[in-house]
């Protein structure tokens, strides 16, 4: 679903910063020899060189563990985490992260490893036409994640959530009940959220606990979006079922399916004419 350039094969300036593309409208850039006022406004240590830049419409959980596997394997910082109000229809919140680099090829690593993490965490994304859900388990979290959500290094994490926000809540609560876990973090419309119409929760505890807990949030969490549209698919499936144009054709994953079903009835239809 994402896409990586080479470099080599453009000669412009500005596609220097452009690294590639990942799922949940993700764009990874690359800037090189900061500039002074930008380094100041960043608050970038002098000591980085260059920036890696992740910056998503959709979700912010998946993206920030990608990101922590990927400096866990490569070497770069998290410089800025951001979240802003955004996700398009989804009722939730945009994501954007700094990492720093000593030299331009590790900032660029850094990026098109996370991007790839990306593609893959951001299965775990489900939405339909009015909110999302998401549940995200990592066995072992890194400095990123101690970072942002203060989960302890090195022990099992989990993130479930949802929007609107009382969905999350019902969700979230059922998650703990499940399961022997802890919350070390929440987020709430105006907790660490930014006013944005979500709640989630990230717990640790042993592996099973925590895998348990994410899976009955899951549940719970779609069966109740489903009262408001059509049962939440993940973003990754969305293209498939509305074609990658369907943003540009201003599509929710409803009109989507709706299309499709029409498209096969009338098929069917005519196949029986013939």
């Amino acid at each position: 679903m994402g896409q990586v350039i080479q470099m080599a094969d453009y000669f412009t300036p500005d596609a220097e910063q452009f690294v590639g593309t990942a799922a949940a409208h993700t764009i990874g850039l690359m800037i090189g020899n900061i500039n002074g006022m930008v380094r100041l406004i960043l608050d970038i240590p002098e000591k980085y060189n260059a920036l890696g830049i992740i910056s998503s419409r959709t979700g912010t959980v998946a993206q920030a563990i990608a990101i922590d596997d990927a400096v866990k394997a490569c070497n770069a910082k998290l410089l800025r985490f951001e979240m802003a109000i955004d996700a398009g229809r989804q009722c939730g919140q945009g994501c954007l992260f700094i990492l720093g680099a000593e030299t331009i090829s590790d900032a660029r690593k850094v990026v098109e490893e996370s991007l790839h993490n990306i593609d893959y965490w951001s299965q775990c994304i489900y939405i339909n036409e009015v909110g999302h859900m998401e549940s995200h388990v990592t066995p072992r979290a890194g400095e990123v994640l101690h970072e942002i959500f203060g989960t302890p290094v090195g022990r099992a994490f989990g993130v479930v959530g949802a929007a609107p926000a009382g969905v999350g809540i019902a969700a979230v609560d059922r998650a703990v009940k499940a399961a022997p876990v802890d919350i070390v973090w929440y987020g709430s419309p105006s907790h660490n959220l930014r006013m944005m119409n979500e709640f989630v929760a990230g717990v640790t505890g042993d592996i099973a606990a925590v895998q348990k807990a994410m899976d009955v949030g899951k549940e719970t969490g779609c069966q109740l979006l489903t009262a408001l549209g059509i049962t939440p698919i993940s973003i990754q499936d969305v293209a498939e079922e509305c074609g990658e144009d369907y943003l540009k054709r201003n599509m929710s994953p409803a009109v989507c399916q709706e299309e499709k079903a029409a498209s096969i009835h009338i098929n069917k239809k005519c196949d029986e004419e013939r």
